[in-house]
């Protein structure tokens, strides 16, 4: 399986079948509805890597996954 944000092999977290969830050793660990994923691909979108490692780094302390919902995809997308 591979990271959805730098394509790094990681595990792939079974949560069912509104989410994909990822541990990437350099990522780290987090999750992405498929509404989201599917707007990205619809527009041809991949995310910033360095912006995205940012943002999940500064969400884990919080006691729960962070999760990319498709506002905040909007986010951290490359531009």
């Amino acid at each position: 399986m591979e990271c959805l944000i730098c394509d790094e092999p990681a595990s792939n977290v079974d949560v069912g079948d509104d989410y994909q969830e990822r541990a990437c050793a350099k990522c780290g660990h987090y999750r992405i509805p498929h509404t989201a994923l599917v707007w990205m691909e619809t527009h041809g979108w991949r995310f910033d890597v360095k912006l995205t490692r940012a943002w999940l780094a500064h969400q884990q302390g919080s006691g729960l996954i962070p999760t990319i919902d498709s506002q905040q995809a909007s986010v951290l997308i490359q531009v």
